[in-house]
């Protein structure tokens, strides 16, 4: 009888620790770090509360943190994996109908300085009809020269600042996580994290009309770290609390999330590029994507026609804009004009699959 005893409880050891190896192996896809964590020689957030540092602050170059990515088989299981899967998404939410009284209150020389803004930086470009499949065409213009900036979903994107310089960035869950490119995050060249991150929602000429948002953590895939691949190049951060003490949820809500779907997606793609607007504006461009080919990863990359560059990077690529709002990829870079088109003209970013978007939002607690 005792020796069945022991029997039993060997076996309930043994599928615990099984189950302990799975989890650890799931966790194990994916790297984060903790704010406490950070050097605070490398983390200073307080480093752009001030409109001056804010207008001033550089875009980051989306080559300079990638290093040198890892040559990846297309037709390797680990990529036929990363594009498979079935089309899931999650919704988002509007925030709260009381905040932007609220926040007129709380930041009122922003708001005022925002209102007077005026509308003629606006700018719109296409040579031709847009067609699936096709490299360099897009419309563009800017998204908010004037009190759209305000509005659910404009006022979920926002701009990213960090150590190494700025990105774009968009809030995509309740619980105040945004959601960004891996090179904003973390420096491929120099092994390490970047830190330093706050983040502007509804940014505009150095004016932060809801305030910034430190850090709390950070979240990226291991791959990035060991292969630099467009697939994972994904980071998603938590963030802390304003000088209000309100959640960014509480002013933005958060757009929604979609993965797994194909290639050929008509897309809003928003950001802060420096080369329009000197990165103060929030720019638009609307285009179809598809994937680029085997060669160049698959249809787990996508491409899509957009003549915004550095600091777009990390800005979301919408699905159903202004209707679902659903996150479906954001801004990576440029590679060669055989996987991406003419620079300036078409980028690239990861398509959102259970491989990547899914794995960070289940460990980060989306």
């Amino acid at each position: 009888m005792e020796f069945r005893k022991l029997l039993i409880v060997l076996f309930v050891i043994v599928g615990l620790g099984i189950s302990c190896l799975a989890l650890a192996d799931e966790s194990g896809k994916t790297q984060s770090i903790k704010r406490s964590d950070m050097d605070e020689k490398g983390d200073d957030v307080d480093a752009f509360k001030t409109r001056a540092a804010r207008i001033n602050a550089k875009p980051l170059d989306w080559d300079a943190t990638r290093g040198t990515p890892k040559k990846i088989d297309p037709t390797s299981p680990d990529m036929m994996k990363s594009a498979t899967g079935e089309p899931g998404n999650s919704s988002g939410s509007p925030p709260d109908p009381k905040a932007n009284n609220e926040a007129k209150s709380s930041f009122p020389d922003d708001w005022k300085k925002n209102d007077e803004a005026e509308s003629g930086d606006s700018k719109s470009s296409q040579g031709k009809s847009i067609d699936f499949g096709t490299k360099d065409v897009y419309a563009q213009y800017c998204e908010n020269c004037s009190s759209v900036n305000y509005n659910y979903p404009q006022v979920a994107i926002g701009k990213l600042f960090s150590s190494s310089g700025t990105c774009s960035a968009t809030v995509i869950s309740k619980n105040n996580i945004i959601v960004t490119a891996a090179h904003c995050c973390y420096d491929r060249s120099e092994s390490k994290w970047i830190g330093g991150w706050s983040f502007t929602p509804a940014y505009r000429d150095g004016y932060a009309p809801y305030g910034t948002f430190p850090w709390k953590s950070a979240r990226i895939l291991n791959r990035w770290i060991s292969d630099g691949d467009r697939r994972s190049d994904v980071c998603l951060i938590s963030l802390g609390k304003n000088s209000q003490s309100k959640d960014v949820t509480y002013y933005t809500g958060w757009l929604g999330r979609s993965w797994n779907y194909s290639s050929n997606q008509l897309h809003h793609a928003v950001g802060y590029p420096g080369n329009i607007g000197s990165g103060n504006k929030k720019e638009l461009c609307v285009s179809e994507s598809f994937s680029p080919g085997g060669s160049c990863g698959g249809s787990t990359v996508l491409n899509t026609g957009c003549s915004m560059t550095y600091g777009a990077s990390g800005g979301p690529w919408i699905r159903s804009y202004r209707k679902s709002n659903w996150v479906n990829s954001v801004v990576s870079g440029y590679d060669d004009g055989t996987c991406t088109g003419s620079f300036g003209e078409t980028f690239n970013g990861p398509r959102f699959t259970t491989d990547n978007i899914v794995i960070l939002c289940n460990d980060e607690g989306c």
